[in-house]
């Protein structure tokens, strides 16, 4: 699996963008991570139909995702990559993602384009959430980081970082 970036233009297996998953981490599902359709990911949203069409309109090429649970086994971490056709597309659909009311907002030191949300405990899941999303060039990212509430800020942040940085330089 090989990528490569320059000037914000990512080409290769976009697999090969997802951040590192530490050593001593256990990985969710396969290792290099698992490509998504563009049927895959409206079908994330509630309002599916139009986010395909989103997806359609912007220049959709690939996405993928994986997970991992941390070595200590606190916090589940899933990120998420989606590749359009350019810069203006990718900053396109982050903008278009809208907090849910009952989330906080905290940033991301050093990044002022990204946001980051933290996410009250969720019923159904046991757990709570804190969620980083932004852009790097055609590729938007999101990282989440489940966990027994609080969960800690520190640790997204450092997720987030990774992430940019394995955008930003492909390594």
């Amino acid at each position: 699996m090989t990528g490569k970036v320059a000037s914000g233009v990512h080409s290769g297996d976009i697999r090969y963008f997802l951040m590192a998953v530490p050593p001593d981490a256990s990985v969710i599902g396969s290792a290099d991570g698992d490509v998504l359709t563009k049927e895959a990911v409206a079908a994330l949203y509630s309002n599916s139909s139009d986010v395909l069409k989103g997806l359609n309109t912007l220049g959709f090429k690939d996405a993928a995702t994986r997970r991992y649970q941390t070595a200590d086994g606190k916090y589940h971490v899933m990120v998420r990559l989606l590749h359009f056709g350019s810069a203006q597309a990718a900053q396109t659909w982050a903008g278009g993602d809208k907090a849910q009311p009952a989330w906080k907002a905290f940033d991301v030191p050093g990044y002022p384009d990204e946001k980051a949300y933290d996410i009250a405990m969720d019923a159904s899941l046991g757990e709570a959430r804190l969620r980083g999303v932004g852009f790097r060039g055609d590729v938007f990212f999101e990282v989440n980081v489940y966990g027994e509430p609080p969960v800690d800020h520190g640790v997204l942040i450092d997720r987030v970082r990774k992430q940019i940085t394995r955008l930003d330089t492909g390594s």
